[in-house]
């Protein structure tokens, strides 16, 4: 064995109170909430907020899961909870959007209910994102803890609260944080089930996946990592450890029984997953929006023939909707919409999966197309990550690869096939390249494990030995490490809180920083709408009193928020005057056919900016003989 192969657990000398070892802990936590929260303070709403938010309003008051179908609502009721408890609010239930369940409605309707409070409401929801922010920065320390030892697991816990995409979403009404925390939640509680297994860590998994699914749809992609999971585990266990049923695998083929085994660990795990979704529908059954379905709603259910065909989509051989029809004379039709267990969310999973494979309109490196890129996730992980973080990742990977790091054997598996498997499909088959926070469930896999290892290669204690009989560790070389590391944190630190508050728009400096952003891609990765608080200072302090604003997000924001700005959508021919452009709409219009007062500036550098949002444009004099934008 190599001298540096050595385990790498942080000793720490006799036994640390517990206040001592926790207090670290609570610090980092706070610093994290702090940072969260003062950013929230200073973002407007962004595009789909207030729709979450009311959804989540309409949902926990009525106990109906008519709205916003194709997202689970785990998180918009963890955060309307808050509001729901604190505050008074409105919410009109004699409208369209609720009848009907349109959920993008629901966001203005309640906007208009609520006109001199929302911004408070939105402040009050967003607690409880922050909160799972927080659980999900706890969670990454208590796996970190388990596997490399307390003090790598502190440096650990430092980049993940630093980390700016769990900054920039941690803290919006979105659906996007819940995922991010149960999926390495959820194999948190496998692992620990394979470690020793019984009854009360088998149903911890299965309620950890059952959550899962009930915060996103891509929930089923845990169990295929966790098949694999327990049959390897199965394979590798004495012969006479716990399994729930021994019976049935008593006479299977030595080849077959741990993966026997693991089908029926796995049944039993979806059963209970079912049942948890089950319930956080209020076992729900059949629909609950009365009468025949609108056009739009009812294509989900169209072309209703053979039950055959559920199985078939779901396979991938029949790209169709199974069940859509939406006749109220199908036979078929009214027994699945009156007796199907928690309707709600299949309606959204069907309706999710067909969302991804038709894709959206994005816009990536200067192209913009609605089928996706298989790039698209790859680069921005590479582009949309501290280069600290970036090279304790390729460390930690080293030192795995080439066996220098130590690891428990399971906790490898389960940090290894969960992301992979999620990795496959995000960049294979989905084709809804709109953020990269559709990738956040693989964040805290890598910061446990690849950086996880970098940091207790970096920080391991001087008085560890090195194995078989070589030299301690102590030395010149372990300060070596150990200041490597001290600067692979301040770097990470430096970079991530100089661009405070405006997580949302980070990028790295392998392609400029923030700056040069919106080249490479907008929408939530740049701009979703949450700068109106900044555009206001900037007219006051411009006084500019007519502006002309073209923003990307629901057209009645600036107004509440108190922004004195012309909409362009009302505009019927060019006039002089400040023009202020959301950079998403500016770069989704590239090549494509923009409003007329678009044109030109298109290809013109802007002449101010706005955070890293808002691009200004000074006239009178907007001719279309700008000179074009250099790219960086």
């Amino acid at each position: 064995m190599a001298p540096d192969e050595v385990n790498t657990k942080f000793r720490l000398p006799g036994r640390m109170p517990m206040a001592r070892r926790s207090g670290p802990v609570l610090a980092l936590l706070l610093i994290h909430g702090f940072l969260l929260g003062d950013s929230a303070r200073q973002d407007s709403a962004t595009v789909d907020e207030m729709s979450h938010l009311a959804c989540g309003l309409y949902s926990l008051r009525t106990g109906d899961f008519r709205m916003n179908r194709v997202a689970p609502p785990l998180q918009n009721l963890i955060c309307a909870l808050p509001v729901a408890l604190t505050q008074d609010y409105h919410l009109p239930f004699h409208n369209a959007c609720w009848q009907q369940g349109i959920w993008n409605g629901a966001g203005d309707r309640f906007l208009e209910a609520n006109p001199g409070n929302f911004h408070h409401l939105l402040m009050t929801g967003r607690l409880g994102t922050m909160a799972l922010s927080v659980l999900l920065s706890l969670v990454v320390f208590l796996w970190a803890n388990a596997c490399w030892g307390y003090g790598p697991a502190l440096a650990v816990l430092t980049v993940t609260v630093l980390e700016p995409n769990l900054l920039a979403h941690g803290r919006l009404v979105t659906t996007d944080t819940a995922p991010a925390l149960l999926f390495p939640l959820s194999g948190y509680f496998a692992w620990r089930f394979v470690q020793k297994p019984g009854w009360a860590r088998l149903m911890l998994v299965g309620i950890g996946f059952g959550l899962t699914w009930y915060a996103k749809h891509t929930g089923p992609l845990l169990l295929p990592a966790l098949f694999l999971g327990f049959g390897i585990a199965y394979r590798r266990i004495h012969e006479n450890a716990w399994f729930p049923f021994p019976r049935l695998t008593a006479t299977c083929p030595a080849i077959l029984k741990p993966w026997t085994q693991s089908a029926v660990t796995m049944s039993l795990i979806v059963f209970l997953g079912f049942l948890v979704i089950w319930a956080g529908y209020g076992f729900e059954v059949g629909d609950s929006i009365p009468g025949p379905r609108e056009p739009q709603r009812s294509a989900f259910w169209r072309e209703t023939q053979l039950p055959l065909q559920t199985a078939a989509y779901l396979l991938g051989m029949d790209q169709r909707y199974p069940f859509n029809s939406g006749d109220p004379e199908d036979p078929y039709w009214q027994f699945l919409r009156r007796y199907v267990p928690a309707f709600s969310h299949w309606e959204g999973f069907f309706a999710n999966r067909q969302h991804l494979q038709t894709g959206h309109l994005a816009y990536f490196m200067g192209e913009i197309s609605a089928g996706g890129w298989r790039s698209y996730y790859p680069v921005l992980f590479l582009i949309k990550t501290p280069l600290p973080l970036l090279i304790l990742f390729l460390l930690g990977l080293g030192l795995l690869v080439t066996k220098r790091i130590r690891l428990d054997f399971h906790a490898g598996v389960f940090l290894l096939l969960i992301p992979l498997i999620y990795a496959v499909v995000l960049v294979e088959w989905n084709r809804v390249n709109i953020g990269y926070r559709h990738a956040l469930p693989l964040v805290p896999f890598a910061l446990t494990g690849l950086a996880g290892a970098a940091l207790a290669y970096l920080f391991r204690a001087p008085d560890v030995p090195a194995a078989d009989g070589a030299a301690s560790c102590a030395g010149r070389d372990s300060w070596k490490r150990a200041g490597l590391g001290v600067f692979l944190l301040a770097w990470t630190a430096g970079e991530v809180l100089s661009i405070h508050p405006h997580y949302l728009s980070y990028f790295n400096t392998l392609i400029g920083g923030p700056e040069n952003g919106h080249y490479y891609a907008v929408d939530s990765n740049l701009d979703w709408g949450q700068d109106l608080f900044f555009l206001k200072k900037y007219l006051n302090e411009n006084t500019i009193q007519d502006a002309f604003l073209y923003y990307f997000g629901p057209e009645q924001y600036p107004k509440y928020y108190g922004v004195p700005c012309r909409d362009t959508k009302k505009l019927d021919h060019l006039e002089p005057g400040t023009y202020i452009v959301s950079v998403t709409l500016l770069r989704q219009y590239w090549g494509t056919h923009p409003p007329d007062f678009l044109r030109p500036v298109i290809g013109r550098d802007p002449d101010d900016r706005i955070a890293y949002t808002l691009f200004v444009y000074r006239g009178p004099a907007l001719d279309e003989s700008s000179p074009p934008v250099s790219a960086p």
